[in-house]
């Protein structure tokens, strides 16, 4: 049975707000859970969080914390339930908050071709993450997945169907042969169409990433546009300010063609793939740039994405709690179009009455520590290898105790980084599972114990080399 859940009526925000209607109709937070997923408690207490910011969808990217029923392994350990997922969406439609879930069907989908059953899948042997989409079976593992979903959540409005950065779409002989002949808007529309058609038919609007249709002629955009929207994401900088793919010459090329549109900013995950927070000036500059076209546009809505990993492989970034300013910040900038001068002072007020503040400053100030001694460190590490290439390179310098001594302000850097790591892990408590604290806190600290115990060799090693005397 659902989990029945009272709905918090307090609410912090009329001091905060400055504009009588929203600047964006639809403001949505993204959950990016493949990395640092909050724990099922901690999870209802964000979704009040959200609402009390005025924020009215959650777009869900589930990836493996999701009770697959198409194969089980496609979700982990300490994944949510069938009766936390449909309490979620209960507590969701308490609070106002649309759902609107997230499923990989082109690429980002190594957690499911990772798995040995779905190898004949994937575009490129050699890369589990994008599907291929002329491979037999293809059609039926998307389907199965998107069922999953519309079991288990079936009153849904949207859904996303991700769709962006297929990095080795067309590499496949089969499928470089498709697009020679037919074109590469073709193939993407063989492989979605079908169901996009599936969920049209069931009243649910399918929202796809836009970054693979940027270079598409308006005939292939005025065919997809009346099958799905298009959600264009950019994380750096204004659409009016930047050559990347959410310039303003891609969302004319869009609008001309009919497509409904949505909005993506960062809230945080877009600052760098090892990061421990966000750089907030560059946030509220993005945030500030999708506000600014939300209506020449007419975008539907805009979310304000937090990525946790940058794809399921690699390093768990930004723990959520400790980017709770910049949240709120996207939540005022989609709310009232605009930054007053007192901005950050009114998030921190506003995260406070809500009872959020004070973890997330403790957190917050760990997390920048860490970095700080993070870089500390590897600057050591960079120096050490600089100074014992150069030792190769002209062995007349020989000089191992000034490897040594450089050692020796590594090392303790390191044992500071270890310690921080540790307090994070303590502070991650009840917030997120206690593998995904460990490993986010103790992944780093174990590449730079990496690196001390191969410096230590190679200075060994060199020792045990003698000098060539100056001629």
């Amino acid at each position: 049975m659902p989990v029945e859940l009272k709905v918090n009526t307090m609410d912090h925000s009329d001091q905060f707000f400055s504009a009588p209607t929203p600047a964006v109709p639809v403001r949505a937070v993204h959950l990016d859970l493949k990395g640092l997923a909050p724990t099922f408690t901690r999870l209802l207490e964000l979704l009040d969080l959200f609402a009390a910011l005025r924020f009215n969808a959650v777009l869900i990217e589930w990836e493996d914390m999701f009770p697959w029923s198409f194969n089980p392994k496609a979700a982990c350990q300490g994944h949510y339930t069938v009766e936390q997922v449909q309490g979620l969406a209960d507590r969701c439609a308490e609070l106002g908050l649309e759902v609107i879930p997230l499923v990989q069907c082109l690429g980002h989908l190594e957690n499911v071709l990772r798995l040995p059953e779905y190898a004949p899948l994937c575009e490129y042997p050699e890369r589990p993450d994008s599907l291929n989409p002329l491979a037999a079976g293809t059609p039926q593992l998307i389907q199965a997945m998107v069922e999953d979903l519309l079991a288990v959540l079936p009153g849904v409005n949207h859904m996303h169907l991700g769709g962006d950065e297929a990095w080795t779409f067309g590499m496949h002989p089969d499928t470089r042969a498709y697009i020679q002949e037919h074109g590469q808007p073709a193939l993407y529309m063989h492989h979605y169409l079908p169901i996009l058609n599936i969920l049209n038919q069931r009243g649910v609007r399918p929202i796809l990433w836009h970054d693979m249709m940027m270079d598409w002629p308006p005939q292939a955009l005025e065919t997809l546009a009346p099958h799905a929207d298009l959600m264009v994401w950019g994380y750096r900088g204004k659409p009016d300010d930047n050559r990347h793919h959410h310039r303003r010459d891609v969302l004319e090329s869009f609008a001309a063609s009919g497509v409904c549109m949505w909005g993506a900013g960062a809230f945080k995950g877009a600052d760098g793939p090892d990061r421990e927070l966000p750089v907030a000036q560059e946030r509220l500059v993005n945030h500030l740039g999708w506000a600014e076209v939300s209506n020449t546009f007419a975008l539907k809505g805009i979310v304000t994405t937090g990525w946790s990993r940058y794809a399921f492989p690699r390093l768990q970034v930004e723990p959520i709690d400790a980017c709770l300013p910049e949240l709120a910040m996207a939540a005022l900038v989609l709310h009232d179009g605009a930054w007053p001068q007192n901005g950050w002072s009114r998030c921190g007020q506003v995260l406070n009455q809500c009872g959020n503040q004070e973890r997330s400053r403790r957190l917050r100030c760990l997390c920048q520590s860490l970095q700080t001694t993070r870089d500390e460190a590897w600057a050591h590490v960079r120096q050490i290898k600089e100074h014992l290439a150069n030792l190769r390179m002209d062995p007349t310098r020989h000089d191992a105790g000034m490897a040594n001594f450089l050692l020796g302000h590594l090392e303790p850097a390191v044992e500071r980084a270890d310690g921080l790591a540790s307090r994070i892990i303590e502070s991650l408590d009840d917030l997120v599972s206690p593998s995904a604290a460990r490993a986010y806190g103790q992944t780093p600290v174990a590449a730079l114990r990496g690196e001390v115990d191969h410096i230590k060799q190679m200075i060994a090693n060199r020792m045990a080399v003698p000098s060539r005397a100056c001629v």
